[in-house]
């Protein structure tokens, strides 16, 4: 995890550009998880984002759920900064500089959100282990959804989504900064697979266990208490 947050605080200011340039369905994917959250729009909910880097998960809940109440939580101070700079304009928003993995769930949310952070984790007991401590901080009906990097069910199809996800990048990049963004994800990403973790869910106890969305290697999937 510190390799992640060196990488994270280096590249902060030049994230929510490059993001898109990176994964061409973010918006999508974004929007496919905040779509997911199941009350209703003037609900007053209590929200974490986990891993919530510059604050793009937490505006879309706040534009959809101005009632909320969002504790973001990511490693990377940097990302904070630009969050809080983000999300100035609304309220009821509680900053926190932390690692998710070691994260104290002293709190009940209704909601628990995460995007493009849990596959950092670097063991499936360790995925296993936090997906087990956001179900226990959920209150009663509460949900957890996730938008991540994922596996494909065989080698096969992980493979495709390889493929596909390379080629976009050559629509934005050139050969050199293509070879150094796969590099960096083999080093850093270390993404389960999408069958596997809702394998997880279902033994942990989450009910009506769903993919929300799905693009290839990435995805929005999760479940209620």
């Amino acid at each position: 995890m510190e390799e992640t947050k060196e990488r994270f605080e280096k590249t902060a200011k030049e994230y929510d550009d490059r993001i898109i340039k990176i994964i061409p369905s973010y918006n999508d994917m974004i929007e496919a998880l905040t779509n997911s959250i199941p009350f209703s729009e003037n609900k007053d909910i209590n929200i974490l984002d986990l891993g919530c880097g510059t604050g793009a998960i937490t505006a879309k809940i706040k534009e959809k759920f101005p009632n909320s109440h969002v504790t973001c939580l990511d490693l990377a101070e940097n990302m904070i900064e630009i969050a809080k700079f983000k999300l100035k304009k609304y309220d009821n928003i509680e900053f926190i500089i932390g690692d998710f993995s070691n994260f104290d769930f002293k709190d009940k949310y209704d909601v628990v959100v995460s995007s493009l952070a849990i596959h950092h984790i670097e063991t499936k007991k360790g995925k296993k282990e936090l997906f087990e401590k956001i179900f226990s901080s959920l209150k009663d009906g509460g949900a957890f959804y996730n938008a991540d990097v994922v596996l494909g069910s065989t080698d096969f199809s992980t493979h495709i989504n390889n493929e596909v996800w390379k080629n976009n990048l050559k629509k934005n990049f050139n050969e050199k900064e293509v070879k150094e963004l796969v590099s960096n994800q083999d080093k850093v990403d270390i993404p389960s697979k999408l069958i596997d973790q809702l394998k997880w869910f279902e033994e942990i106890g989450f009910k009506d266990t769903d993919v929300t969305w799905k693009y290839y290697g990435h995805a929005v999937y999760g479940g209620r208490k």
